[in-house]
């Protein structure tokens, strides 16, 4: 079964590939662009799709109302994943043919249960009559050198456990948060300097989208602040919780790159 995941940001995106591939009989394809998905739903008929909401084409609402559009997609599974908990853009959501919502950040098995349970019975029923997907137990001594330090604002544990305990998939996305963060700060950045705050609020979601894959609820909170201040248009507010923001942000990037070093190899 092939399962479509739309998302822009490649943290994210590496997150809900390894665990739906944890799915029996379940094979991703992965999309950084709606466009380009839904380019390739008009050949194709994934068994579920699972997209974000803030993307730079396309949010995931507009994706989801050009793809219920498409020949054969009408009955077809989606699933928002999205930091974003406004009423009104799940109402919206749900108007064009979201079936269900899952919040960042989402425990594993949570993820994994609902795409099983979208698999088994479809768009049109019911997502409460079956047990969660269990996950076999990976041990916790893996060797990684902690930083030496007291005020970590990573929990390492909460970390390993939101990602099932699966050590690969943890050190894959710190490495590619390391490599990408940079630019997600420098995004949120360039949008503020050009006093953009509809911008800016999409820059800062998509870095809340990246830190949301980690337990780290100090710089989930501070992100959140630059994220409110641009959506109510204060853009003198928002530059001030940036800075905060960009110190907590590179001081997490700086924990992972301690734990989970680049190597030669693209992570």
């Amino acid at each position: 079964m092939e399962i479509l995941i739309v998302d822009d940001e490649p943290v994210s995106r590496a997150a809900l590939k390894t665990l739906v591939e944890k799915l029996p009989d379940c094979r991703v394809r992965e999309f950084a662009e709606a466009a380009a998905a839904l380019s390739w739903c008009e050949a194709n008929r994934p068994a579920v799709v699972i997209v974000g909401y803030v993307m730079p084409d396309l949010n995931g609402i507009e994706f989801t109302r050009a793809f219920r559009k498409l020949a054969g997609a009408a009955d077809i599974p989606v699933l928002m994943v999205t930091a974003n908990t406004d009423r009104d853009v799940r109402n919206q959501a749900f108007e064009i043919g979201v079936n269900d919502f899952l919040n960042k950040p989402y425990d594993s098995v949570e993820l994994q249960t609902r795409v099983a349970n979208m698999l088994a019975l479809g768009s049109k029923q019911s997502y409460s009559q079956h047990a969660p997907v269990r996950q076999q137990e990976s041990t916790n001594k893996t060797g990684v050198a902690q930083p030496q330090r007291l005020d970590l604002l990573l929990d390492l544990d909460l970390t390993r456990k939101r990602l099932a305990d699966d050590e690969t998939l943890l050190r894959h996305v710190a490495r590619v948060f390391v490599r990408t963060v940079p630019e997600l700060l420098n995004a949120v950045r360039t949008a503020l300097a050009a006093n953009d705050s509809e911008r800016a609020y999409a820059e800062a979601h998509s870095l809340k989208g990246a830190v949301a894959v980690f337990e780290a609820p100090r710089v989930l909170e501070a992100i959140v602040a630059v994220e409110a201040h641009a959506n109510n248009y204060n853009a003198a507010a928002a530059q001030s919780a940036f800075v905060a923001a960009q110190a907590l942000v590179e001081r997490l990037a700086s924990e992972l790159s301690l734990m989970y070093p680049q190597d030669s190899r693209a992570a």
